[in-house]
């Protein structure tokens, strides 16, 4: 009876997991645990068994790594949250009672220990809410329209001021319906970084995210989706 498609890659996965870990082509024998010199002669140097499972061993964490940021819950400002000495806080989360609960901590904080930082664990919702509306705050400001308008005046002359201002305005209206991959794209267009202080957080705004916002108001662009999700 033959092999499953499925039943054939695990087998063939376990036999070559079995070939890789065979210390028998380095001329060893295993007892009891114990390798020990075999009377056989090797067919790999130790050099070339140390580069193979150094392979193995790279692979391995990049996988974990791998399946660790896949499994994580989304960060709207993964990368570009800082406390005021200039350090990067990371996004972190715990489950709880099945209740995911999202956090950003300081780098040194995830990487030794809870006292390596001045900065505490911050909930991430309340800090991606301030940062959301100062967003769609920002999209409805006059100047900022303006703005934009007079970058997309170099590329298109013909475009008129409705065809930009419309558009960002439902930018705006829209963006809890956009998913929250389209809503990190467009926070890391606009945004250079964000900074903790103890006033509040100051915005770096990316001057030339807003410029390319211009080119996605046009036809075909996120700009014309909005306004079909909007007719919808």
């Amino acid at each position: 009876m033959g092999l499953t498609t499925k039943t054939g890659r695990k087998f063939c996965k376990q036999a070559i997991y079995k070939i890789l870990h065979n210390r028998m082509y380095l001329g060893e024998i295993n007892h009891k645990g114990k390798n020990y010199p075999g009377a056989h002669l090797p067919i790999i140097t130790h050099q070339q068994w140390d580069d193979a499972h150094a392979v193995l061993d790279s692979d391995r964490r990049e996988r974990w790594r791998d399946t660790k940021a896949k499994d994580a819950p989304a960060s709207l400002l993964r990368g570009l949250i800082f406390a005021p000495d200039g350090e990067r806080l990371m996004p972190t989360y715990t489950i709880k009672k099945g209740k995911t609960y999202r956090y950003y901590v300081p780098n040194r904080v995830g990487h030794f220990s809870a006292g390596a930082s001045k900065i505490c664990t911050i909930p991430a919702e309340p800090i991606e809410a301030l940062v959301v509306a100062q967003v769609v705050d920002a999209l409805s400001a006059p100047a900022v329209v303006q703005a934009v308008w007079e970058q997309a005046c170099k590329s298109s002359p013909q475009i008129s001021d409705p065809e930009v201002v419309l558009p960002m305005q439902r930018l705006a209206s829209m963006w809890p319906n956009l998913f929250a991959a389209e809503q990190q794209r467009l926070v890391r267009l606009l945004i250079e970084k964000v900074v903790l202080s103890d006033s509040g957080l100051e915005i770096v705004w990316c001057d030339a995210g807003w410029q390319a916002l211009s080119a996605e108001l046009s036809p075909g662009t996120i700009g014309a989706e909005l306004a079909e999700m909007e007719a919808a």
